[in-house]
């Protein structure tokens, strides 16, 4: 299997186009899951078995190209995430929870600055897999909602109060790499999101890039 990991590994290399490393991961993502299913030893595994030995043979082939995948255009894609980490540093200096341009409704202000969201999404750089990235924002997320449901028991959070506050906890956690994160994200984990994942994902490429817009000046 390693001298197939290594064939695979160049010829990732190799691939300039976004879609063609895409394709080049999952293909090679199916023919270990094919090899696994046809191997004696996982013949009576349960399917939570097998869904735990395809994800940590994700995890081997996602650390293997890690870097490459994470940042295909290298320097470029590096400075563009301190360009927008800067940019959240100053923000973080100026945006309070009452802050005009968030318009967080009064009833949740109390919980701010939600430190255990905050700590939540600061842990995505330990992770190297897009799934694992994903589960970590989707542990963000729901943090969130349940600190708003306790916040008001009288209704439950829409849209309008969720994204404010999960706008909030990005800037006061400003983790590492968001650009990189989303391209890494879309580039090889777009075609599996669904359901809760794929709405709160969206809800999280929006905030980030809501942020972009936010003046740092005042």
């Amino acid at each position: 299997m390693e001298a197939k990991m290594q064939g695979f590994i160049r010829a990732f290399q190799g691939c300039t186009a976004a879609d063609d490393k895409t394709a080049s991961v999952e293909d090679f993502l199916r023919y270990l899951y094919g090899a696994m299913a046809n191997d004696a030893i996982w013949q009576y595994a349960s399917e939570e078995q097998l869904q735990d030995a395809q994800a940590a043979i994700e995890r081997s082939v996602m650390n293997r190209i890690f870097k490459l995948a994470f940042y295909p255009n290298q320097d470029g894609d590096v400075l563009r995430d301190q360009v927008l980490q800067e940019h959240i540093q100053r923000l973080s200096k100026v945006v309070t929870a009452n802050h005009k341009a968030l318009q967080i409704p009064e009833v949740y202000l109390k919980e701010a600055p939600w430190p255990s969201a905050q700590s939540e999404i600061r842990t995505i750089s330990a992770y190297k897999t897009p799934r694992d990235k994903v589960q970590c924002i989707l542990r963000m997320c729901s943090t969130i909602m349940n600190l708003l449901s306790l916040a008001n028991e009288d209704s439950v959070p829409g849209a309008d109060d969720f994204v404010p506050v999960l706008v909030f906890v990005l800037i006061k956690a400003n983790p590492p790499c968001l650009l990189s994160t989303i391209q890494y994200i879309n580039n090889f984990y777009a075609s599996r999101l669904s359901g809760e994942e794929c709405y709160w994902w969206m809800q999280f490429t929006a905030a980030v890039e809501f942020i972009k817009t936010i003046d740092d000046r005042k």
